[in-house]
C-alpha cells in the first residue's frame, strides 16, 4: 500500500542551479512511496508532486541567503523527475528558509531518500514530565547535568538539552498519543520520529524480541494515535552519552540517539556539539549501539489499532 509524505522542496537542481542571487521560495509536495519500502528512489513508481522519479542523489548541498539571518547551508537530495523537472529536499533536519542563492555542491552518486528517518529526529514537546531520581520534571526544566532515571542504567546526567520550534505540517506536526496508550498518564504529544519502546505480547509476537523500538509516525491509527497539524510546535532533545530508554508522562521511550546528533541536526546543532563533544563526529562500527532493536516503518505498522 502506498505512503504519501510531506516535505518541502526548492525547484532547483544544485548540479545545474540558477544564477547567484535567485530568490528561492520553499514548495511543499508529496512523496509517494509507492511500494512501501521505506524509501523514495528512481524504482517502484515512487514520486513527488505527482511526478515519477527517475534519478536521485543525495549529499547534494544548496545555501542561501536568508535576510536578517545570513547564510545557511542545507545538505539533502535532489530527485530527477520524468517531466524533466528537478527539485531539493534537506535531510540535515533543518527547516527550508526562503533566501537568494548563494552556492551549491552537487555529488556524482545516486541514492534513495529514506522516509520518514531522514525528514527528522525524535524529540519530547514542552510539557512533557521526565522522571527523575527528583520525581517527575518538565523537560523543558532540564538542563546538561541534570540526573534522569533510565530504564537500564538508572540515574543518569543529561549531557546536552536542545530545544527547536518548527511549524506543525506534514512530517513535522506532532503525534498526539491518547491517555492509556503505551502507559501514558496523559495526552502526550511526540515528534514524529520519536520511538516508543513496545514491551509487551506484541513485539515479541510480531519481531522476535521482547523489546523493541517503533516511530511514533508508525503507530498512528486515526483515533488513540493521531497526527495533530496547526501553529508551531517546541520540540526538545534530551541526550546522554548513550541511547537511553527515559520515562515521559509514564511511558517508555527513547532518548536523542547520538547517531543522529550531528548526522540529523540542524547546522548551528551540529556545530555545538561537535564544539562541546568532538567524539560524536567520530563513527566507529556502523555507529552507537540503539538502546533496543528498532523496528522499520513499515513493520511497525503491523500493530497500529
Amino acid at each position: 500500500m502506498p505512503t504519501t509524505y510531506l516535505d518541502q522542496f526548492f525547484a532547483m537542481d544544485p548540479a545545474s542551479p540558477p544564477a547567484t542571487g535567485t530568490l528561492l521560495t520553499v514548495e511543499k509536495y508529496n512523496l509517494v512511496d509507492q511500494n512501501d519500502d521505506g524509501d523514495i528512489d528512481s524504482f517502484d513508481n515512487d514520486s513527488v508532486n505527482g511526478i515519477d522519479v527517475t534519478r536521485s542523489w543525495p549529499g547534494d548541498t544548496v545555501t542561501i541567503n536568508v535576510s536578517g539571518v545570513g547564510n545557511v547551508t542545507y545538505t539533502g537530495i535532489t530527485f530527477y523527475l520524468a517531466d524533466g523537472s528537478r527539485v531539493f529536499t534537506p535531510t540535515d533536519g533543518q527547516v527550508l528558509q526562503e533566501g537568494t542563492l548563494v552556492s551549491t555542491t552537487f555529488v556524482n552518486t545516486e541514492g534513495p531518500l529514506v522516509v520518514p528517518g531522514e525528514l527528522g529526529p525524535p524529540c519530547f514537546t514542552a510539557g512533557t514530565m521526565i522522571k527523575t531520581p527528583d520525581g517527575l520534571r518538565r523537560v523543558e526544566d532540564l538542563q546538561a547535568g541534570d540526573q534522569v532515571t533510565t530504564v537500564d542504567n538508572g540515574a543518569q546526567a543529561l549531557i546536552w538539552v536542545g530545544r527547536t520550534t518548527v511549524a506543525a505540517e506534514g512530517n513535522a506536526a506532532p503525534i498526539r498519543f491518547a491517555a492509556g496508550v503505551l502507559g501514558l498518564d496523559r495526552d502526550t504529544l511526540f515528534s514524529p520520529q520519536h520511538r516508543m519502546l513496545i514491551d509487551d505480547w506484541r513485539a515479541a509476537y510480531f519481531y522476535g524480541h521482547p523489546e523493541v523500538l517503533i516511530a511514533a509516525h508508525s503507530l498512528v491509527n486515526g483515533t488513540t494515535v493521531t497526527r495533530v497539524e496547526g501553529g508551531e510546535v517546541e520540540y526538545f532533545h534530551l541526550l546522554f552519552d548513550q541511547h537511553e530508554i527515559v520515562i515521559a508522562n509514564g511511558a517508555k521511550s527513547e532518548s536523542y540517539y547520538p547517531g543522529h546528533a550531528v548526522t540529523r541536526s540542524d547546522r548551528q546543532t551540529q556545530a555545538e556539539l561537535l564544539r562541546l563533544f568532538p567524539q560524536l563526529g567520530v563513527v566507529e562500527d556502523g555507529g552507537p549501539k540503539t538502546a533496543r532493536p528498532v523496528v522499520r516503518p513499515r513493520e511497525g505498522r503491523l500493530i497500529a489499532s
